[in-house]
């Protein structure tokens, strides 16, 4: 939290199965990682930079899909962050 503002220029947002060095990709909302407390962090330090869904497993309807689903994910992420910024 300390340099997040100034010394992250690009995150790669996915989630994984367990940590490293055995893990499977998942969905955002069903891994290791609680995604909720990384978007916050990122709003807690004022990010303004490019945030990128990175490999997010496949889903019945192809691509689109996957993606329309994983972003809409995120976008409630960031909602909720900022809500609670401003309480």
């Amino acid at each position: 939290r300390d340099f997040g503002a100034t010394k992250i220029w690009k995150v790669h947002f996915r989630n994984v199965s367990a940590p490293l060095p055995h893990f499977v990709e998942t969905f955002l909302d069903n891994g290791y990682y609680d995604m909720y407390k990384i978007m916050k962090a990122l709003r807690d330090v004022n990010y303004d930079g490019i945030v990128v869904l990175d490999h997010s497993p496949g889903m019945v309807g192809g691509g689109n899909v996957q993606t329309a689903y994983a972003f809409a994910y995120m976008r409630a992420l960031l909602n909720r962050a900022n809500a609670e910024a401003t309480d």
